[in-house]
């Protein structure tokens, strides 16, 4: 019978795994919010269920969605009555709290043994600012990051049992139905898993030699598994190819209409003698990933990242985990920047990249306590890694607080808070359930963001960055640098759309008093009429709210201000 020092010994890297769930619920809890844009997957989750067609204006097939089996799982559950603004919170947390274990998981395969080090990673995770808050916010975040490191898991513990190969390509493949980048991600882990078997391979003795004990695994597994790298591939490719041939079929493009509008067509400025729009895009990109480093501390810790991805002996799990986390940020790290970061504040982008430095911060730290002398080195350990999660913590509780302080709206360079992302969302959802009733069949409105305000008040539109709109986004040059709003509906190209509604010109504010809009001067032109409308609860700017509408809709509602 094991004594009782030996069962806390095994039982701890379960409790502390236990305790980083814990944190991680709580910490996600103060956050607790739905984001503007994961209400656009909403809209086609609803169209999905309730019509079958995957669109956000019946009849009118644009892709303005990235996360296809998030938007359709969604409206899986809404047939069965489940609102995705309940649903998709739990989901969040749910894939998060699965990610917490699939990076202990993989710590300890990479270790080679049962370690209260394997713990250490979800713990700073659960602590997390971005992690957290991004386990909220209704968005695909933590569905895609969870398939994300699940594959990673597959491939480290394919090292000594190939067979996992299989799991990785169907998880790929959901990763990369589940965001773009996902098709990154699966070519860096199916190179890395590939590389790594034929090194194995060749490094296998020939019968009746010396077994090399560098190789790992048992002898019976180093042969090269061929029909395993052939059933992964099956796998992935039996799923993701006939989306894809699927989804270019339906909506009429090989890309998302996102794609091509936040990240295809020329820069207004291009002919210029001097083209600024796409540097400052570079540049967007490059200070998002230095706001990540800082906001996370990670710029102190670098040393600690580069130590834990270079000290580890090849054809090894360790290896091929560094291997994988050190492609997978060379790969990351420059798509991020290319396309200008993100305008969603704590780096909702850049997820996967939260695991993998978590990882290897942990794994640097537990290499660096192999020179302290053994009868010393548990205590030294637990020390080290105590200290990181405090100052860590701390560091974090301190940003949790600030991105959530009531007024801090202010964007970073073109970054929201989450503060403002939340009181935005929330006064447009009032908005949406104050006029739905009174929204004709036939009405149709340009908005600003195409999230809660069409999603509550089920109205037909499009935006006027074009995520909703194929002709914003094929016809449209990118007139800014901004993350996501490169593009921008000419008032000529809108009015093409015949609108009843135009939200995207409007002012919130405090007094009954009617303000002149600066930008309605074209819409006046052409019938159009200032409406304000009193809308209690609006908490950002005021009660008050006024937009464009034809003149001959006569548009009545209660709240209007005459």
């Amino acid at each position: 019978m094991s004594s009782a020092p030996a069962r806390l010994r095994e039982a701890t890297p379960w409790l502390l795994l236990g305790v980083a769930a814990v944190v991680l619920v709580v910490h996600t809890l103060a956050y607790n919010f739905v984001t503007d844009d994961a209400y656009i997957s909403f809209v086609f989750s609803r169209n999905f269920a309730e019509h079958g067609e995957l669109v956000f204006n019946l009849g009118d097939p644009v892709e303005g969605y990235t996360n296809f089996s998030w938007t359709v799982l969604l409206g899986a559950l809404m047939v069965v009555g489940i609102p995705p603004e309940i649903s998709s919170r739990v989901l969040g947390l749910a894939c998060a709290l699965v990610t917490l274990y699939l990076v202990f998981r993989i710590v300890e395969r990479a270790l080679g043994r049962r370690s209260p080090w394997a713990a250490v990673p979800p713990v700073l995770l659960a602590c997390s600012s971005g992690f957290a808050c991004w386990t909220s916010g209704g968005l695909e975040t933590q569905l895609f990051t969870m398939l994300v490191t699940g594959a990673l898991e597959a491939v480290v513990a394919a090292t000594d049992r190939p067979r996992a190969l299989r799991r990785a390509g169907a998880l790929l493949a959901f990763a990369a139905m589940t965001r773009p980048e996902g098709v990154l991600v699966a070519a860096v882990l199916g190179v890395i898993a590939l590389v790594h078997l034929i090194l194995v391979h060749r490094a296998t003795p020939a019968p009746g030699m010396n077994p090399d004990a560098s190789i790992s695994g048992p002898a019976e597994t180093r042969k090269f598994p061929l029909r395993d790298v052939m059933i992964a591939a099956a796998w992935f490719l039996a799923l993701w190819a006939p989306w894809f041939a699927w989804r270019w079929w339906y909506y009429g493009w090989p890309f998302p209409n996102t794609y091509y509008v936040k990240a295809a067509g020329p820069w207004a400025d291009a002919a210029s003698g001097k083209p600024q729009l796409a540097s400052q895009m570079i540049d967007g990109g490059l200070y998002y990933i230095w706001v990540w480093v800082e906001q996370t501390r990670l710029l102190y810790a670098l040393p600690l990242v580069a130590i834990g991805l270079v000290t580890a002996r090849p054809r090894t799990p360790r290896f091929v985990l560094t291997t994988a986390c050190a492609m997978l940020a060379a790969i990351y790290v420059p798509y991020t920047i290319s396309v200008g970061g993100d305008f969603m504040g704590l780096h909702r982008f850049i997820m996967p990249l939260f695991v993998i430095a978590a990882i290897a911060v942990v794994l640097g730290i537990e290499w660096l306590t192999r020179f302290v002398p053994e009868h010393r080195r548990l205590v030294v350990g637990a020390s080290v890694a105590g200290a990181l999660v405090i100052g860590f913590a701390i560091t974090q509780h301190a940003l949790t607080r600030t991105s959530l302080r009531w007024g801090n709206f202010g964007n970073d360079r073109g970054i929201d808070t989450p503060a403002f992302l939340i009181v935005y969302t929330e006064d447009r959802a009032i908005i949406g359930r104050a006029m739905a009733p009174c929204f004709r069949p036939d009405d149709f409105s340009i908005v600003g963001g195409a999230g809660a305000q069409p999603y509550f008040g089920r109205m037909r539109g499009i935006d006027v960055f074009g995520l909703v709109s194929d002709r914003i986004a094929h016809d449209e040059p990118r007139i800014r640098a901004r993350a996501g709003h490169t593009k921008f509906g000419s008032e000529r190209l809108l009015a093409t759309y015949d609108p009843t509604f135009v939200f995207s010109c409007y002012r919130l504010h405090r007094t009954a008093a009617q303000p002149q809009l600066p930008c309605a001067g074209f819409w006046t032109a052409r019938g159009y009429e200032h409406v304000t409308m009193h809308i209690p609860g609006l908490r950002e700017q005021g009660e008050y709210y006024t937009f464009l509408a034809k003149k001959a809709r006569d548009f009545q509602c209660p709240g209007r201000v005459r």
